[in-house]
């Protein structure tokens, strides 16, 4: 139903003391409602129709960023202005007038002593039927928001479905949508900043029907529902990178990972990514609700996860365009590092190549044995080079793994397994005195023909 109340109407009327200073072309504009705003950019927030009223403060100071105020508000479709007349305002230009009478957009003023309650009143009382239409559907937001789960918040499906709109509302700094459909958001125009825990922006596919009351208060619930689910996601985030770090370090804490996933033999993968957005991939794993850890190395962005989880991955680094390789599958807790090398290796490999994905295919050393006891004698010869590799490079973590071309947990994890087998430390000044000397017996003794 049109409003039948114009911005003539408002100036008319003794008790509201609003009078016009420019734009008088435009006073048969109909108001459908009358809103207070003092936000930067208010044409984001209110509807065609609607009469902004302001004392001042969202009013830019200079010409040229007052001709474009007065422009924005036109080009919403809005009523008009009117500045409340109590010298909050700055000064106003000579180009904000021109502007107005070019575009025949109404700028009024009102006293000081009128709230500009009394103006809301009187546009209320005559769309009286329209606003009740709202008054109704703004009880079945609020009912409505109190009655979904987490997937629903999510999904923004109950709340698209009452206003009949597509909602999305978007991490800023990673345009990763918190909810709504998609996984990232390409399109940011027609944003609206919501006030949450990090900058987000509420986004409508069509807002016609909605006024700015409807508006703000659909604000007011995604907030909240924003809120929970990032502060959900980012603790996520957290707790899945430092398990996945301590894991890279410890094969205790590897273990505890893996229970984590579901059992202390899980078979899992190890993905690498590069993107330009920091933190884009761990927000996007986590709000998809996986069991996904990331954290950086070299780098990268690599993903641990479950194996029957990496296909979810990958679709979810597709879908924010990054090339992406994975591992091999692995048991072992101890074959983290490792895996993460192989991950890191196939991205490098792909990236070379344009590769979107690649997956190792590798064997994997624990395959070339022909039985048990030569695969111990493999796992041996591999602990023993690692070793020898330390004693070579003067017990340089660092430098060792670079030379035998590994990560440097792999090499943590290979001697303390030595560690475990010798009963001696490799942080021992003794227990190193003695590896040497072992390391001098074995290339006496013809090396290859001798037991470790």
């Amino acid at each position: 139903m049109q409003a039948s109340l114009t911005v003539a109407d408002i100036i008319a009327d003794p008790t509201l003391d609003t009078s016009l200073l420019s734009g008088g072309e435009g006073v048969s504009r109909e108001v459908s409602w009358a809103h207070s705003c003092e936000m930067p950019d208010p044409s984001r927030w209110l509807r065609a129709g609607e009469l902004l009223m302001t004392v001042g403060l969202c009013v830019p100071q200079g010409s040229q960023a007052q001709r474009d105020f007065i422009a924005a508000l036109d080009e919403a479709g809005l009523a008009g202005i009117t500045i409340g007349d109590d010298l909050l305002a700055p000064r106003l230009t000579k180009a904000l007038f021109e502007e107005s009478e070019r575009r025949g957009f109404p700028v009024l003023e009102t006293a000081h002593h009128v709230p500009f309650i009394a103006i809301s009143r009187m546009v209320a009382l005559s769309n009286a039927d329209q606003r009740t239409r709202g008054v109704l559907r703004l009880s079945r937001l609020y009912q409505t928001a109190a009655q979904r789960d987490t997937a629903a918040k999510r999904s923004g499906k109950p709340l698209s479905q009452l206003f009949d709109t597509t909602i999305r509302v978007v991490d800023d700094a990673t345009g990763c949508v918190l909810i709504g459909d998609g996984t990232v958001a390409h399109d940011t125009s027609r944003a609206r900043p919501l006030r949450t825990l990090r900058p987000t922006s509420l986004f409508l596919e069509h807002d016609e029907g909605l006024d700015s009351f409807a508006i703000l208060n659909l604000a007011q619930v995604l907030t909240v529902d924003a809120n929970e689910l990032l502060q959900s996601a980012l603790d996520r985030c957290q707790t899945g990178a430092m398990a996945f770090e301590q894991a890279l370090s410890r094969r205790t804490a590897a273990e505890a990972l893996l229970t984590r996933w579901g059992g202390e033999h899980v078979d899992y993968r190890v993905v690498a990514t590069r993107g330009a957005v920091e933190q884009r991939v761990p927000l996007a794993l986590a709000l998809e609700g996986m069991r996904a850890v990331v954290t950086e190395v070299r780098g990268s962005e690599v993903v641990a996860a479950p194996s029957d989880e990496v296909e979810a991955v990958r679709e979810v680094l597709s879908k924010l365009g990054q090339p992406a390789a994975a591992s091999g599958v692995h048991r072992e807790p101890g074959d983290i590092a490792g895996a993460v090398d192989e991950a890191i290796s196939e991205l490098e490999a792909g990236l070379a190549r344009g590769d979107e994905w690649r997956m190792f295919e590798g064997e994997r050393v624990s395959l070339l044995a022909r039985s048990r006891s030569e695969q111990q004698s493999i796992v041996r010869a591999v602990l023993r080079e690692t070793l020898f590799a330390f004693l070579d490079h003067n017990m340089r973590w660092n430098e060792t793994a670079e030379a035998l071309k590994l990560h440097r947990q792999s090499v943590v994890y290979r001697l303390e397994r030595v560690e475990e087998i010798t009963g001696r430390s490799v942080r021992s000044t003794k227990d190193i005195a003695e590896f040497y000397l072992a390391r001098t017996a074995w290339e006496q003794v013809g090396g290859a023909g001798a037991e470790a």
